[in-house]
């Protein structure tokens, strides 16, 4: 009963703090203010989460994990590519922070936060291990390697998109490629096709149900990573 609770508390400061974070920004928001919204003493959110940064992660875990999930559920392959997934997913990131403001405010963090990159990296290689992506492929060290490099790269990429006039589709179709090409040793017609396929899942994707996916990614019933 203890733990239930303790789930069902850590899902309210987790909801309420990243609404915040979507209003005002991650430096405007205090735990003072997360307590006081989540209607507990800062001592016992501390007791949770003793640092902004830790919020921030696990924040970060779940918005990925559920996009990880619209991902999947829009790709209708009977052999589903991972380097697909990975072209979709970095396309479903870029494009809603483009497009949302408050979403950004959380986005643009965690492709700064050292934490929460190295986060997204972790979280990446547990989803690989668990459904057993690139399992194919004899240098799956190199891939993991790989996964964490173009993740620094992405983060550079979107915070300096204005300046290098770049879309969405483009980050991914990027960061895609380099992935391939530098770590898989994958040719140019290999790599079309699997961006091509990216784009197949982009388009049948309704944004719509991403968004309501990541509005209601802490109600109750939902996986909550931490």
């Amino acid at each position: 009963m203890a733990r239930r609770k303790n789930m069902q508390r850590r899902r309210e400061i987790l909801d309420n703090t990243f609404r915040l974070i979507r209003i005002q920004g991650f430096d405007h928001v205090s735990l003072q203010m997360i307590a006081e919204k989540s209607g507990i003493s800062k001592s016992l959110l501390q007791s949770y989460y003793p640092h902004k940064a830790r919020l921030m992660s696990d924040i970060v875990r779940n918005l990925f994990n559920t996009m990880w999930d619209q991902v999947d559920a829009n790709y209708h392959a009977t052999t589903k590519n991972p380097f697909a997934r990975v072209k979709a997913l970095i396309y479903t990131i870029a494009s809603l922070g483009m497009e949302d403001k408050g979403l950004d405010c959380v986005i643009s963090e965690a492709f700064t936060n050292q934490s929460s990159l190295d986060n997204w990296s972790k979280m990446l290689d547990e989803w690989m291990k668990s459904h057993d992506a690139f399992a194919e492929y004899s240098n799956y060290q190199e891939i993991r390697t790989g996964i964490a490099f173009i993740v620094t790269g992405v983060g550079r990429l979107y915070r300096d998109r204005g300046k290098h006039h770049l879309n969405a589709e483009q980050m991914a179709d990027y960061a895609t490629s380099s992935l391939m090409f530098s770590f898989v040793h994958a040719d140019k017609d290999t790599i079309d096709e699997v961006l091509t396929e990216g784009h197949d899942i982009i388009n049948d994707a309704s944004t719509e149900d991403v968004h309501h996916a990541i509005d209601t990614m802490f109600d109750e019933g939902k996986t909550i990573y931490s």
